[in-house]
């Protein structure tokens, strides 16, 4: 599936966008949490700096004044927990909130003095937590250890509030710029809409030229279209005029040299010259009506097939009134092909006048509209022409479409009318083949892209 101008942009913006703004939050979520562990490693220090201060030894007894430096070490439960631990491990001092909740801190490392040591650990009661291991050589050089934790659920819940308005943040961030960037996309595309626009006005008849109200990148490209959609008018235009005038002038010395030999005896060579003279008439018109066609127009109404064979029958019907002709039609409203209308009514006067001209009593017609297959053909309509009547042998079906073969001998003509047919449709980029008709006669389908 091909992808707009637009659509890509977009496409690319928000990736570009998104892995950047993505990359950002994780930086910062990382250095948010990063700080914030660093906060409560420096809580937990004061902590201890506080307990140092205050701390008396006498003998060997540890006391502290009434008043604890930190009020939570009074409160159970209240989430900042200590210990003064001695070089045995024996417990010397245990703060109430340790003691009334039942904390085991754990045992600290004893790997270095004067140096904290932060770990993170799960108490017995599952709570995650902060610990930091302080030792010192005390007055008596006795070395001692100040534990101090904190339950890490409050800096949690920072974090994620943290986590959770950053994304939140950045998300509108990226919704609010990529909208920004669609407008701004869809208004810098504005004059390439406005181009398809009027290509499709101009392709449809409804006007001549490109606007002049166009970016200085897209001026060159508009005036160069304007330029190649004038030629080729212009081109078009002479060569059928050029086309008309020479059919002119060679039919009027033809038309006068076959109105003196009616006028002779009939004799062999007169007839001789009549049949030259009948063979230079069919030449003259297939080649005039071959040059004239080089294709379908670039610039072009849309024609309605529906009507143009409604015109077509009502000409033919009235050719043909004596025959009673019945005609059945089953063609679907808007079945619509780009070209020229003369070219058109051309191959379709062509083949329908050959079906009046060989059926025993019926003509069916119908059509479709085929949708385009990505890769394989472009949009087409599909018309069939069915006749009850003699048929095309199989054998001279591939004959007939060449200039001055025919299937029979008895109707008049020169036998060029399927094979300009044909050179029309191969120049539109069509298909003309030949089948058998359900009502016994033979089947034209004549495929052109819509």
């Amino acid at each position: 599936m091909k992808a707009g101008i637009q659509t890509r942009l977009l496409l690319i913006t928000t990736v570009v966008l998104g892995s950047f703004l993505s990359l950002a939050g994780i930086v910062l979520d990382r250095s948010f949490r990063a700080s914030v562990l660093d906060g409560a490693e420096e809580q937990l220090k004061l902590v201890t700096y506080s307990l140092m201060g205050s701390m008396d030894k006498s003998g060997s007894a540890l006391s502290f004044g009434a008043e604890l430096p930190e009020p939570r070490l009074h409160q159970p439960e209240s989430g900042l927990y200590a210990a003064v631990l001695g070089r045995d491990d024996d417990a010397e001092w245990l703060s109430p909130s340790t003691v009334i909740t039942s904390i085991r801190l754990p045992e600290p490392a004893w790997s270095g003095l004067g140096e904290f040591e932060f770990l993170e650990f799960t108490g017995q009661d599952g709570v995650e937590r902060f610990v930091t291991h302080y030792s010192v050589i005390w007055a008596d050089e006795a070395v001692v250890n100040f534990s101090v934790a904190t339950d890490q659920r409050p800096f949690v819940a920072a974090i994620g509030s943290f986590r959770r308005n950053l994304y939140i943040g950045l998300g509108a961030v990226t919704v609010f710029f990529v909208l920004a960037q669609a407008l701004a996309v869809r208004w810098g595309l504005r004059p390439l809409r406005v181009m398809a626009g009027e290509v499709r006005d101009l392709e449809e008849g409804r006007r001549d030229r490109l606007s002049e109200a166009y970016p200085t990148e897209l001026e060159g490209l508009a005036e160069n279209l304007d330029r190649f959609i004038a030629h080729e008018e212009r081109s078009r235009s002479r060569y059928r005029k050029a086309m008309e005038d020479l059919a002119h002038s060679l039919k009027t010395p033809l038309a006068v040299m076959r109105n003196e030999l009616t006028g002779r005896r009939a004799d062999g060579g007169d007839e001789l010259v009549r049949e030259q003279l009948d063979r230079m008439e069919s030449t003259v018109t297939h080649q005039l009506n071959r040059a004239a066609v080089s294709g379908p127009v670039v610039v072009g109404r849309a024609v309605d097939v529906g009507l143009l064979v409604n015109r077509l029958l009502r000409a033919l019907n009235t050719a043909y009134r004596e025959r009673g002709i019945e005609v059945s039609q089953s063609l679907p409203a808007g079945l619509m092909v780009r070209g020229d209308e003369r070219d058109l009514m051309e191959m379709l006067g062509n083949l329908l006048e050959n079906a009046f001209k060989y059926t025993g009593s019926r003509v069916a017609i119908s059509g479709e509209a085929l949708p385009a297959v990505e890769g394989l053909q472009p949009a087409q309509i599909s018309l069939v022409i069915d006749d009850d009547g003699p048929g095309i042998d199989e054998a001279l079906r591939e004959q007939v479409l060449n200039r001055g073969t025919r299937a029979d001998e008895i109707q008049p003509g020169q036998g060029i009318g399927l094979a300009m047919v044909h050179e029309l449709v191969g120049a539109y980029s069509g298909k003309l083949s030949i089948g058998d008709s359900a009502l016994g006669g033979a089947s034209i389908r004549l495929e052109l892209p819509s």
